[in-house]
């Protein structure tokens, strides 16, 4: 049998796994350590090397995993774990051979990620209780500043523990100070899948050129996916095109990736109660059901309240060819929705004209016990790992929580138009404060909630490819000539 091709990225050997190829492990452990001093930081490195999964590896599991499944109508007994690590700008600084190169590199092109997630924690909503000095991490001084971010992830408890022995041991010869740690899992029973609301999550990642294949009857489009465009690869990874040619980084910064961590506590009962409380303050025909769905744009299975623009569209999650150009009002998805406010569709381009510059490649996963039920709060800390990955901080994550999530006027209108009208802010992630819904049939109203989402930790961290990680490891020189479009 005649096998395809395989897009170029798909058989990397030098990019991590999890930016491009999804761990999509149960069992993931997120490490944040400390280095004593460089030379104990590049002995840790030198021993985890060759622990870190590749995306080959990554996509060739994936892959199995996938066609034994389809065999079996169930899930295989294959099983594996896989590491991945990531350094934040004090790590890179800490373990570089010329941390003053490093700096020079870095300051420029990438002023949030020099600054670090705390120091940009006011602008991006992360005040009150979310505010950096009740965070877990992230915002430590002294042996308490994370350099290194290290995500173990398994499919089984007993493989994740079996590995977490040898990184124990590896920590402890390098005199490596572990500041926190937070255990995700995969919700289970009716809840495998989703988040601690109870909505299906990690719906609609975005298609990545020479990374996905593309679908011969509708370039554009990755195949087997309705709905999903590919995106320049140069939005997820250093070193290839991206799609304004403005993502270029020294080259050893190549194959790396930014990487996002923030630890997301959701107050589950407050939300269930808002949901129900707010339904009474609409006319017309509003559940808690659909108040859910609308504040989310999705419900609980993961069904989306958009039309479909074809006709091929797939049942459930999977119903994802839509893009809101049939709604522009949102009266089939509320303005206010979490998921059209993170990713707008046809919509993400009016403020600058570059539609495809800010998706995020998101990889969360829940943390603690599921919510056993209740009016009451049970005071149990739980919630979610969000994880994401891109090549521009300021034009990814940070624009889409700062000017789209936190924004009670979006979307901002063509440039020197009219002042867009107040819809409010987005209630999963956003800001505490009103959401407005009008819908086709006549149903409206607003609900004005409080936070049930607050960030309890958050780094900003760098990706580096195989390669660029034996050359720290090696205390080597770093090459920094201009890559990428």
């Amino acid at each position: 049998m005649e096998q395809l091709p395989q897009p170029k990225l798909r058989t990397s050997t030098d990019i991590q796994g999890n930016i491009l190829a999804a761990f999509n492990k149960d069992f993931m452990d997120f490490r944040y350590l400390h280095f004593p001093d460089a030379a104990k930081g590049r002995g840790w490195l030198s021993a985890i090397l060759n622990t870190v999964a590749t995306t080959s590896e990554t996509e060739d599991f994936n892959e199995q995993f996938s066609v034994a499944r389809r065999a079996f109508g169930r899930d295989p007994g294959i099983t594996v774990v896989r590491c991945g690590v990531s350094l934040t700008f004090e790590g890179l600084t800490t373990v570089a051979k010329d941390p003053a190169q490093v700096r020079s590199d870095l300051e420029k092109p990438f002023p949030s990620f020099v600054a670090g997630a705390a120091a940009r924690a006011a602008d991006l909503g992360d005040t009150g209780d979310s505010d950096p000095k009740q965070w877990l991490f992230g915002a430590g001084t002294g042996d308490q500043v994370v350099h290194a971010v290290l995500i173990v992830a398994a499919d089984t408890d007993e493989l994740l523990q079996e590995k977490l022995k040898n990184l124990d041991a590896v920590e402890a010869a390098n005199q490596v100070v572990r500041v926190h740690v937070d255990e995700g899992r995969t919700l289970t029973g009716a809840l495998k899948g989703h988040e601690h609301f109870g909505y299906k999550d990690g719906i609609s990642q975005p298609g990545v050129k020479d990374f996905h294949r593309e679908n011969p009857d509708q370039p554009g489009f990755r195949d087997v996916h309705p709905g999903t465009e590919l995106i320049e690869a140069g939005e997820f990874v250093f070193g290839q095109k991206s799609e304004a040619g403005d993502r270029t980084a020294p080259r050893w910064m190549a194959n790396g990736s930014l990487q996002v961590v923030r630890r997301l506590r959701q107050d589950v009962a407050g939300w269930n109660a808002a949901v129900v409380e707010g339904a009474t303050k609409f006319t017309g025909t509003m559940d808690p059901t659909r108040l859910g769905g609308c504040l989310v744009g999705r419900f609980k299975d993961g069904t989306p309240l958009a039309p479909p623009n074809g006709t091929v569209t797939g049942v459930g999650s999977d119903r994802n060819d839509f893009d809101y150009s049939n709604d522009p009002a949102g009266e089939h998805t509320p303005w206010v929705a979490h998921i059209r406010r993170t990713h707008p569709r046809v919509f993400a381009g009016i403020g600058d004209g570059h539609p495809k510059s800010h998706r995020l490649m998101r990889r969360g996963i829940p943390y603690g016990v599921q919510f056993p039920g209740g009016a009451d709060d049970d005071g149990v800390d739980r919630g979610l790992m969000f994880v994401c990955y891109g090549t521009s901080l300021e034009e990814q994550f940070e624009l889409v929580q700062r000017f789209w999530a936190n924004s009670d006027t979006f979307p901002p209108g063509k440039p020197n138009g009219p002042t867009p009208a107040p819809n409010g802010f987005d209630k999963v992630i956003g800001l505490a404060g009103e959401a407005s819904i009008g819908l086709a049939d006549g149903t409206h109203g607003t609900v004005d909630m409080p936070r049930f989402v607050r960030t309890t930790g958050a780094l900003y961290a760098f990706t580096p490819s195989i390669s660029t990680l034996r050359l720290l490891a090696g205390g080597e020189d770093l090459p920094n000539t201009p890559v990428g479009s």
